[in-house]
């Protein structure tokens, strides 16, 4: 049986009647179609288990066709077999990008080293000769006695936004003169 010789709604209605020649028929005349959906796709790599499906595609097309609604058969098997391809590359994508995720988390977890430079007192000391009278005090009590800047605030009897200023500019002279 050459398919060539009958009109997919002949051969449609043959697989509905069950006959596997027709369902062989119609794979022979789609399988370059399905090729090339899956090449369109960017799918190449897993072309095997991408051509499985769409043969399942196929053939739930042909039992869901009806005629009253598709003008063409060719056209509603290509739509669905692109929608399934469509949802495939989504999922590859999201999985993908959940792997990545998961593997910087791995990768973090596994990973102790410490992002923070490590400092001699004698480094500290020689950069804290850098800061005012106002910062040292400030300095101390809160990177050394661990205040919070209200309760500094509160210790010097200044504002809360002097302290704030102090810290930042603390921090900034240590960078600049830290090795």
């Amino acid at each position: 049986m050459n398919f060539r010789d009958h009109n997919d709604f002949e051969i449609i209605s043959l697989i509905k009647q069950g006959s596997e020649e027709a369902l062989a028929l119609m794979v022979e005349k789609y399988k370059y179609l399905i090729a090339k959906k899956i090449k369109k796709f960017n799918l190449v790599s897993q072309f095997d288990d991408c051509y499985q499906e769409a043969l399942l595609i196929l053939y739930k097309s042909t039992v869901r066709f009806d005629e009253r609604y598709a003008k063409s058969f060719t056209r509603y098997f290509e739509r669905n077999l692109e929608n399934q391809l469509i949802s495939l590359v989504r999922k590859q994508r999201t999985y993908g990008k959940f792997l990545a995720t998961k593997s910087r988390i791995l990768a973090d977890q596994t990973i102790k080293e410490s992002s923070y430079p490590v400092y001699t007192l004698s480094e500290i000391a020689n950069a804290a000769k850098e800061l005012s009278d106002f910062e040292s005090l400030v300095f101390k009590l809160r990177f050394q006695k661990d205040l919070s800047p209200q309760e500094i605030a509160l210790e010097l009897g200044c504002e809360v936004k002097k302290v704030y200023n102090a810290i930042d500019r603390i921090r900034h002279k240590l960078k600049m003169h830290l090795p």
